[in-house]
């Protein structure tokens, strides 16, 4: 069990096309002063090369240098002509190569090297894994887990909070009330004490109209009401360090 009570909140789908929305939550997650995460997609579509959008790099840049906001990849393209991206069927030798090429792309544009490698489809294979252990990445997150790679550690977790589906706003509507019930049955236990690790993934391009006030509501009600601390994804290494893998039950 955890001995503290945490939060991991990650903005999706960073990349230029969605600059908008994506600077819009991050602006109002500013005004809550907590940490979070952006997972940047830098060939997004292959479509939207970062390389050809300077201005929104420098944007991006300047929200890291604050300390309080933390970068992630989140693959190559994203998707291709509406397939997301997969890290789970290809050879090893495939993601590496798709990997490297988006580390490329985030040094050609002055941005930080990741650490933190997030799947657009939610899974990884053990060859993606392999893949990202020999490209000296620490973590990965899927659905259910998140991996210290360099560690050979598993951390087993409940299903991220997540508004994005169906990849469409429209389709994604039937989360909003999902979601709000989950998150009460997901915060507490049956003695009502909040337990263990709560993870959410924005998604600006995707989520229905509405979702996002859902989603302050969310953090700010974890944070000031029930004492979680937001932080990013190498701050779990302070917390983990030396632990054997933990398991929150569904």
């Amino acid at each position: 069990m955890m001995e503290k009570k945490l939060a991991l909140i990650t903005i999706h789908d960073v990349d230029p096309s969605h600059s908008e929305q994506i600077l819009k939550t991050c602006y109002e997650l500013n005004k809550l002063e907590v940490s979070y995460n952006l997972s940047i997609v830098p060939y997004y579509n292959k479509k939207y090369r970062l390389e050809d959008y300077r201005d929104f790099c420098k944007q991006i840049s300047s929200l890291l240098k604050y300390g309080h906001v933390e970068l992630t990849l989140h693959g190559l393209y994203h998707e291709v002509d509406g397939k997301i991206e997969d890290f789970d069927t290809q050879s090893k030798e495939e993601e590496k190569q798709e990997i490297q090429q988006g580390l490329d792309i985030l040094s050609a544009v002055n941005l930080p090297r990741p650490s933190m490698f997030i799947p657009p489809a939610w899974h990884l294979s053990r060859q993606c894994i392999e893949a990202l252990k020999e490209l000296n990445f620490s973590m990965s997150e899927a659905m259910t887990d998140i991996e210290f790679i360099q560690k050979g550690k598993k951390y087993l977790l409940h299903p991220v909070m997540n508004w994005d589906q169906h990849g469409d706003k429209e389709k994604n509507k039937q989360a909003l009330q999902q979601n709000k019930q989950m998150f009460s049955n997901r915060l507490f236990d049956v003695n009502g004490k909040t337990t263990g690790l709560f993870r959410m993934a924005i998604h600006p391009p995707h989520d229905p109209d509405g979702a996002l006030q859902d989603q302050l509501d969310m953090i700010k009600y974890i944070k000031e009401k029930e004492g979680y601390k937001l932080i990013k994804y190498s701050d779990l290494f302070d917390v983990y360090e030396g632990k054997k893998p933990m398991l929150i039950k569904h």
